[in-house]
């Protein structure tokens, strides 16, 4: 036997390679259409595509074959060639199907490889079986494996790379293709001639060359590359064109979903209408809006008030004549029923012409009322819902200006709630707020359509009112006046306050807001330095005195560190045997600078600004501690009377404090007198408690000023008190004036039936004592005995008063 010599035409090699770079890099191309199209389209894809690569595996395989010269005639039987490119195609069917699914697994991987290697064995083999020739085909068995092994693993190669690369399109993709497909179609002739290397063709005998067919072999392989080439160019042709094709489908249909989803899912209503207002379209977010499934132009207009309606005809004429524009209207889709939308008006354009309008339409109404909402807290007190500083200055502003064009006057009202800031410290904010609200509904009642009532902060107010009459404004600020000092039942508390008001008027107090706010602000101070409960019309002197009240305010606030307060004594005196009976401590200033300033100039400062407290339990404890020191000096004890200031009353520990303060001086409380005004008790029922406390202690009860606050008679038989101190306004001009007689003898006989006793203060005058003496008041306190002394003068008056006869 003898064994034939093989030798291969290296143009065909070359043809076979490029045959399967080409075959490859179909392959790459049709796996991104296989995968990319669903339905029947991808089985028509898989179908064609694996009769082009199929066609050009075998294509690659055959001309390699031909490309091998034989010394003997080789003849091929067409029905295997038939059957080995069958085998062919299913193995590029099978590659392709693996790559068109979406996710590729390792097991997936080795059996497509597995069932594609074997196909393209199959082809190689069977294909070798076609051959006719003067000769035995021997394989190698070792080489035979390694071939089939090679046939999976160059199957395994191809499908990974054809599934990474199978949807990439860019410039960059179609290099990347490339030249994969150069390294699959290596990998594919790298099988083929790894099974021509374990084939040997064997004779039996003597054999004669016939280079003839050698010739027709070879214009054979070329014709077969040639038809191969057009089949594989035609099917990448046939990819591109389905690819732009299938792009511009998907433009279109992705250009449709998405007006679609912009249509459908948008929150906004979008209505498409055509030029002369025929309904076209509606999206479920209008249909909801409107709450009707059709609504054409005229019945969308119906649905707006008259003004609107004009301005949505306006608008659509506008967009038709394409110019789109916005604007907002109030629609009622129902009768108690508004929506406040926002619209936008769009032009619909084809091919240059206006062919409708799109009304889309944003419901505003939460956002617009949310900024009404903001936009009336920027002008308004949240707590009272009086307009506030701010809107009051632009109103004040405007009145101003108006008054100035017309020659006329604005009148600017300022009111503090006296003793306001006591009941917020002392019952609570709570408390404060509800008194706050029931002090406005009081005021705005008042004031009604006359001016407008605002409220500038705190327990400020402020009335402006253009153009009123000077007797009507002062009849107002009495009625004002009146109405607040009637008591407010708050929580089942009943709580007395005063108010205070400040008046000016533009052009004669101020020629700006600014100026005529400052002006009535100071005339409110003024009042309140003047007793409170009152009305101050503004004058230039209020300035200089409001100028001395910030210097005495600033001194005050050192004065307690300084050591610069001072305690006077005045005696009180019974009327009957002109003993003494007791004394009331005072309290005066001995500023550096000024002097001795009186009570009357600092006291309703320290009130105001908290200072009454640490000055109160100053002079309370001063005021025991002196007395104390007199007793222990031999001198017969007397009752010391202080007065209590209401902010320092309420503190809840107020009754410890009085305690603390006996305890620590030494002194008795039975020589203790309390003086509490009528105008402390702005809580009655707190202050009653905070009475009989005190009486538990031993101390006694007084009160000040009796008649001139406002709880008067009607609680005045529950309080545990134990003497009525007359005020000094009653006294004064008793014998001139017949009423303040009358009152005094009313206070006395009043006291006696409720088993008071009764102190009467401001006397100077011996008729004044005599008229005392016959409505048998019992003492007396005033200059006609003694002026308020100091430490030193008081102890030498007891020295005096112990030397004579008959006073003990």
């Amino acid at each position: 036997m003898n064994t034939l010599s093989q030798s291969y035409s290296i143009g065909l090699v070359i043809l076979s390679y490029f045959i399967a770079v080409l075959a490859s890099y179909t392959a790459l191309d049709l796996g991104g259409r296989v995968s990319h199209s669903r339905g029947n389209i991808q089985r028509i894809w898989l179908m064609a595509g694996a009769g082009a690569m199929g066609l050009g595996i075998w294509a690659m395989h055959f001309i390699a074959m031909l490309a091998l010269h034989l010394p003997i005639h080789v003849d091929y039987d067409f029905w295997i060639v038939l059957i080995s490119i069958l085998f062919a195609m299913c193995a590029s069917g099978i590659a392709l199907h693996v790559v068109s699914s979406k996710h590729m697994s390792k097991k997936r991987l080795a059996i497509g490889s597995l069932f594609m290697g074997t196909g393209i064995a199959l082809m190689h083999y069977v294909g070798m079986s076609a051959m006719r020739l003067d000769a035995q085909i021997v394989y190698d068995p070792v080489l035979f494996a390694i071939s089939i092994l090679v046939a999976v693993l160059v199957s395994a190669v191809a499908l990974m790379i054809t599934y990474r690369l199978r949807k990439a399109g860019d410039v960059r993709g179609i290099g990347l293709k490339i030249l994969a497909g150069m390294v699959m179609g290596a990998a594919v002739a790298g099988m083929h001639y790894t099974g021509m290397l374990a084939t040997s063709f064997v004779t039996h005998g003597n054999h004669h060359p016939s280079p003839s067919s050698a010739v027709s072999t070879i214009w054979l392989a070329y014709a077969i590359g040639i038809a191969t080439l057009i089949i594989l160019g035609i099917t990448l042709l046939s990819v591109y064109v389905e690819k732009l094709l299938m792009t511009k489908t998907l433009r279109m249909m992705e250009s449709d979903q998405r007006y679609k989803s912009l249509f459908e899912y948008n929150r906004d209503g979008v209505i498409s209408y055509g030029v002369n207002g025929q309904l076209i379209g509606m999206n479920p977010a209008a249909k909801e809006l409107t709450g009707r499934e059709l609504l054409s132009l005229s019945d969308f207009v119906d649905m707006c008030d008259q003004a609107d309606a004009e301005m949505i005809r306006k608008h659509f004429l506008q967009a038709v004549l394409g110019g789109a524009n916005t604007y907002e209207v109030k629609l009622y889709p129902e009768p108690e029923k508004q929506v406040i939308l926002h619209m936008t008006n769009v032009p619909i354009i084809i091919d240059g012409e206006a062919a409708g309008v799109f009304f889309i339409a944003r419901d505003v109404t939460e956002q617009r009322q949310a900024e009404s909402k903001i936009n009336y807290l920027a002008y308004h007190d949240a707590l009272t819902g009086l307009p506030n500083r701010r809107f009051i200055e632009e109103q004040l502003e405007k009145a101003i200006r108006n008054a100035k064009n017309r020659e006329q006057t604005v009148t600017v009202m300022f009111l503090d709630l006296d003793r306001f800031k006591l009941i917020n410290d002392s019952l609570g904010h709570d408390f404060g707020d509800l008194l706050l609200r029931e002090a406005t509904h009081r005021i705005v009642n008042c004031v009604g359509e006359s001016g407008i009532v605002g409220r500038l902060g705190g327990d400020e107010f402020i009335v402006l009112m253009p153009e009123v009459p000077e007797s009507e404004l002062i009849q107002m600020a009495d009625q004002l006046i009146r109405i607040i000092e009637q008591p407010f039942l708050i929580e089942g508390h009943e709580l007395y306050i005063t108010t205070s008001i400040g008046i000016s008027r533009f052009p004669e107090d101020g020629n700006d807001y600014q100026t005529l706010m400052k002006t009535a602000d100071t005339a409110m101070y003024s009042a309140k330095e003047r007793g409170k409960n009152a009305y101050h019309k503004y004058s230039a002197h209020m300035q200089k005195a409001a100028s001395e009240r910030m210097y005495l305010q600033n001194e005050l606030n050192r004065a307690l560190v300084r050591n610069e307060l001072l305690v006077y004594y005045q005696p009180q005196v019974n009327v009957t045997n002109k003993k003494l009976s007791g004394m009331e401590a005072l309290v005066r200033w001995n500023h550096p600078k000024r002097g001795v300033i009186p009570p009357d100039q600092f006291i309703t400062i320290a009130e105001e600004t908290g200072l009454i407290v640490p000055i109160g339990e100053w002079v309370l404890r001063t005021a025991c501690k002196q007395n104390r020191e007199w007793q222990e000096m031999g001198y017969a004890p007397v009752r010391v009377a202080v007065n209590l200031s209401a902010r320092q009353f309420l503190k809840k520990d107020f009754v410890q404090t009085v305690e603390g303060i006996l305890r620590e001086t030494g002194m008795q409380p039975e020589y203790l007198e309390l003086e509490v005004t009528e105008s402390t008790m702005i809580d009655v029922q707190r202050a009653t408690q905070t009475l009989y406390d005190l009486k538990k202690l031993g101390v006694h009860i007084a009160i000040d000023d009796f008649g001139t606050g406002y709880s008067s008679l009607s609680y005045l038989k529950d309080f545990p008190l134990d003497r009525l101190k007359i005020d000094r306004s009653f006294i004064r001009d008793l014998k001139k004036s017949p009423g303040n007689r009358a009152i005094v003898a009313t206070i006395i006989s009043m006291a006696k039936n409720l088993d008071l006793h009764v102190i009467a203060e401001g006397v100077e005058t011996s008729d004044e004592l005599d008229f005392l003496q016959e409505q048998m008041c019992e003492e007396v306190q005033g200059f006609f005995f003694s002026h308020p002394l100091t430490k030193e003068d008081m102890e030498s008056y007891l020295k005096e008063k112990f030397s004579k006869p008959g006073i003990s």
